[in-house]
C-alpha cells in the first residue's frame, strides 16, 4: 500500500538535528551556566548549530552526566 506523506512530514523530513538549548542543558545537568560553558570549551560536551543557535543533543547530555556523576 502506498502512503503519502502529509505536507508537514515532507517539510520536516530534511530538517536538521534538533537539540537542547544551553540554558536548558545547564538546568538538566544541575549546574550553573558558567560551568557548562567551561565543559563546552574543554570539549567535554559536543555541540552543533541549529538555525544559528548552539545546541546540545540529549544523548550528549546523558553521556556527560553518566561520565561525571559521583558514585
Amino acid at each position: 500500500m502506498l502512503r503519502f506523506l502529509s505536507r508537514r512530514k515532507r517539510r520536516n523530513r530534511g530538517m536538521a538535528r534538533q537539540g537542547t538549548s544551553l540554558v536548558q542543558a545547564a538546568r538538566f545537568l544541575g549546574m550553573d551556566q558558567s560551568s557548562l560553558y567551561m565543559a563546552l570549551q574543554k570539549g567535554q560536551i559536543p555541540t552543533h548549530k541549529s538555525n544559528g543557535r548552539t545546541v546540545v543533543s540529549q544523548g550528549a547530555l546523558l553521556d556527560y552526566r553518566a561520565r561525571t556523576r559521583n558514585l
